[in-house]
């Protein structure tokens, strides 16, 4: 998620800018739609929307300093989701204030779309993702650049199907704060039990090394529970503190 607090040139994820028109059933979910329809021949079959908010604490050294909250909407192999966090460092001698709002789209188990608006300090990056006949098309503050349809997104959120029961695998990590892409290695570390609210969770316990060393932990649902990431010698831990069905 969050690649340097403390160098407005580092990376980072989360912009509600508006929905890629042409995966035209997200819009749908991202404005709320109870039921999505879908038609095949005479028959019509009516599925629910999944809804979901999870909350997370963003910790530096051990110290809270801030907040990310995802939405998400379900419906069957598609995922949208909708992401805002904001991170404030205020000592005497020195203050530095973080935002990022964003969105993504997910579809049979990968990132295919995704829009971000971040502020480092007073610097901002706009960077909006859109699939292409060759790849990912990333534009970042009006620069054009191409990636592979296999990028993972540094937020995090949601775990790609393929690294699902893989031991190791090489990855293609997009920090969609700033637009930037980076090669990494997954491991799977093992399953390990973490508390959550007054709860305890399973979880899938994932390291990612190479250009990002992160440490991250999903549910059964493949949705973030926990990371925690050594970014400018701080240790940056965001943890989840609820999980709300809608």
């Amino acid at each position: 998620m969050l690649r340097s607090l403390y160098s407005p040139a580092a990376p980072r994820q989360r912009s509600l800018s508006g929905l890629i028109a042409a995966l035209s059933l997200t819009g749908a979910i991202a404005f709320g739609l109870s039921t999505a329809h879908v038609a095949s021949g005479d028959t019509r079959t009516t599925r629910k929307i999944e809804r979901q908010t999870r909350t997370f604490s963003i910790s530096i050294d051990g110290t809270r300093r801030g907040t990310s909250t995802t939405q998400f909407r379900s419906n069957g192999s598609a995922v949208f989701l909708k992401s805002v966090s904001e991170i404030k460092v205020d000592y005497w001698v020195y203050k530095y204030h973080y935002t990022s709002g964003g969105t993504e789209l997910w579809k049979n188990g990968r990132i295919v779309a995704v829009e971000n608006t971040a502020d480092y300090n007073g610097t901002q990056y706009v960077v909006k993702g859109t699939p292409v006949a060759r790849g990912m098309q990333i534009t970042t503050n009006g620069v054009d650049t191409l990636a592979s349809l296999d990028i993972w997104d540094t937020s995090y959120l949601i775990l790609p199907e393929r690294f699902v029961n893989t031991d190791t695998a090489t990855v293609v990590l997009f920090d969609s704060d700033k637009g930037k892409c980076q090669v990494g290695k997954i491991q799977y570390i093992g399953e390990e039990t973490l508390t959550v609210g007054e709860g305890r969770t399973n979880c899938s316990h994932y390291k990612i090394a190479g250009d990002a060393h992160v440490d991250v932990w999903y549910d059964a649902s493949r949705r973030l529970v926990r990371e925690e990431s050594q970014e400018s010698g701080h240790k940056v831990r965001f943890e989840l503190l609820s999980l709300t069905p809608e």
